[in-house]
């Protein structure tokens, strides 16, 4: 199989490895882990020669002089925003939000698509910025969308992790950026286009050449985001804006009691590994059901929503092992389900307690858990073990 990446007009071709997804079962619990691997393609090999430095230094100069001419300082108050015709492409002067000045606020309230162009990367074609669609239909830019396109990256998270946003403020003036607040979907989740969308879609040429030029990512992190890949059956997945990144203890996400699991990836500095914790929450049991006929079935006692988080495990029983466990920071809604009974003896999840599995062979049920040293017959590492020793990896400065 082989992947075809389009950087910057350059094409470059690497051979995929992918390797087979692995069922794991822990306390009668499956788990996925997939992962894929390419070999590392040195594209955009000219973006870091000094003759392409100047000339986009020399352009990108021009460009802003003339925008500059066109929105001067001066007649553009703090308190008003200034605002582009519609059809207007939108020029990114700056996308580090420690350079922001007057001239970078925009407003795009009612906008179905904006079309953006980069001053650092003129040679390199516009791309165009929507807001979120449903179905066929586009929802347009909500109201009170102005504010200041930048890249996102948090203080101890990988590069690999990092966003476009666009931070809303009632004020042209950048010193209200710290007082604004990122652009919210529908849904609820934060606008961005990932790194990942940046590395791979050939649309996005002009930003991967502006953030190379401010030097916000390098040529070896972009490599790092086309690379990483996963396993869903036999369809090959890569992280996308909405995907769930984890990469540090302590770092909370959402799960519903109802799911029929979690999906995330484990990200480290330039790998990371895809899992999906299945049934966290059910357990399988035997139902005769109407017919008397004996079948196992899913059994779910609980609805609801709850914030978890993965910690090193400080149980006496885990002591001087590389244990993790699953904690409940927050239950946001919790109730029994329709026609639930007591016959599980699943433990009612609590605020501040320990995710619990099913003892494999008994009725108990003790904190879920997964050891990362402990290797399978033959001296494999678990796969579930090897996502999240990455964890462990990154606490201790090495990260992978």
């Amino acid at each position: 199989m082989r992947l075809t990446a389009r950087m910057n007009g350059i094409v470059s071709t690497s051979k995929v490895m992918l390797r087979h997804s692995r069922d794991v079962h822990n306390s009668k619990q499956a788990v996925y882990v997939s992962s894929c691997q390419q070999r590392l393609s040195p594209y955009l090999p000219s973006i870091g020669s000094s003759l392409v430095q100047k000339r986009w230094t020399s352009a990108a100069k021009a460009l802003v002089d003339q925008d500059k001419q066109r929105f001067p300082k001066s007649d553009i108050p703090a308190t008003a925003a200034p605002r582009f015709r519609r059809r207007t492409a939108l020029l990114l002067r700056t996308l580090d939000q420690t350079r922001l000045d007057v001239g970078d606020f925009v407003d795009i309230t009612g906008e179905v698509e904006k079309s953006v162009r980069s001053a650092a990367a003129p040679e390199q074609p516009s791309f165009h910025m929507g807001y979120s669609q449903s179905g066929p239909k586009h929802i347009p830019f909500p109201p009170d969308s102005q504010g200041f396109i930048y890249w996102h990256l948090e203080p101890d998270a990988p590069p690999v992790s990092g966003q476009l946003r666009f931070r809303t403020t009632a004020s042209s003036d950048p010193t209200s950026f710290p007082s604004g607040r990122d652009l919210q979907l529908p849904d609820g989740r934060t606008w961005n286009i990932s790194l990942f969308e940046i590395a791979r879609r050939s649309k996005y040429s002009c930003l991967r050449a502006h953030l190379l030029s401010e030097e916000l990512v390098t040529a070896e992190v972009l490599d790092t985001g086309l690379n990483i890949c996963g396993l869903e059956g036999t369809r090959t997945v890569h992280p996308g804006p909405s995907s769930l990144l984890i990469w540090k203890f302590g770092q909370s996400f959402l799960v519903d009691f109802q799911s029929p699991g979690v999906g995330l990836w484990i990200m480290g500095s330039s790998a990371a590994e895809r899992l999906r914790l299945e049934r966290l929450f059910s357990f399988r049991m035997n139902d005769s059901g109407s017919t008397g006929r004996i079948r196992s079935v899913d059994y779910t006692p609980f609805t609801g929503r709850a914030l978890v988080q993965f910690e090193h495990s400080t149980l006496p029983e885990h002591k001087g092992t590389r244990t993790v466990v699953l904690r409940f920071v927050k239950i946001i809604e919790l109730t029994k389900a329709e026609g639930s009974n007591d016959v599980s003896g699943m433990p009612e999840p609590k605020e501040g307690g320990l995710a619990m599995a099913h003892a494999r062979g008994s009725h108990h049920w003790r904190p879920w858990s997964v050891n990362v040293d402990r290797h399978q017959p033959g001296g494999k590492q678990h796969s579930l073990s090897r996502a999240l020793s990455i964890l462990f990896d990154n606490e201790a400065g090495s990260p992978r």
